[in-house]
């Protein structure tokens, strides 16, 4: 039968498990007794080269990690996990090629890696909304400062205007009362004139 194990370049798996190529060179020195063959370069290979049950691995030693254990302690779990596969659980770490589990594990990890994209990308616009609200509120407590002292203004001008109107409504009524006062003046010179040409004539010399 042919070998129809699929294998990875330690670049594409780092990046699969967000990891640096050191972390992962790391991880394949102190765990290579759980990975497979290709992927331990003591032998004198010049490239590594991972199976879908090394990412399965490096998934779950990178899960134990996460959660605080120490290299020992992790190296226990997965000695764990070897020992429970053959009472009947099924292990994170497949122990044969043949079994779907391996390909399964891939899948969810690319399935829940996008699903973490794509959560990151609604916080990313989430943040980006809550700016562009921050700016909006800004803008309208602006607007509305503005507006206020608007308000003010246009009463101000109205106070103005309305002073304005006083002011000439007295000027119109004095010079009014100060025409008023001439014409009266005028007719009273005038009767006064009148007066004195009618008692000239009738106290004026006789003809001669």
């Amino acid at each position: 039968m042919s070998d129809t194990t699929h294998y990875r370049l330690p670049q594409e798996v780092a990046a699969r498990l967000e990891v640096s190529p050191s972390t992962l060179r790391r991880w394949s020195d102190e765990f290579s007794e759980f990975l497979s063959p290709e992927a331990d370069s003591s032998e004198g290979k010049q490239h590594r080269r991972y199976s879908d049950e090394d990412l399965t691995t490096f998934m779950s030693i990178k899960g134990l990690m996460t959660d605080g254990l120490t290299y020992d302690q992790v190296r226990q779990r997965l000695v764990e996990q070897q020992r429970g596969k053959s009472d009947g659980p099924v292990s994170l770490v497949a122990a044969d090629a043949g079994l779907p589990i391996a390909p399964a594990m891939t899948f969810l990890a690319d399935t829940l890696h996008n699903v973490a994209e794509s959560q990151q990308a609604v916080l990313n616009s989430q943040s980006t909304n809550r700016e562009l609200l921050g700016v909006v509120l800004q803008d309208n407590f602006n607007l509305k400062e503005e507006n206020v002292r608007l308000r003010e203004r246009m009463l101000e001008l109205e106070r103005q205007i309305s002073q304005i109107r006083r002011d000439e409504e007295s000027r119109r009524e004095a010079l009014r009362a100060d025409f008023e006062a001439r014409v009266q003046d005028v007719q009273r010179m005038v009767m006064l004139q009148a007066r004195s040409g009618c008692l000239g004539g009738l106290f004026g010399s006789s003809p001669r």
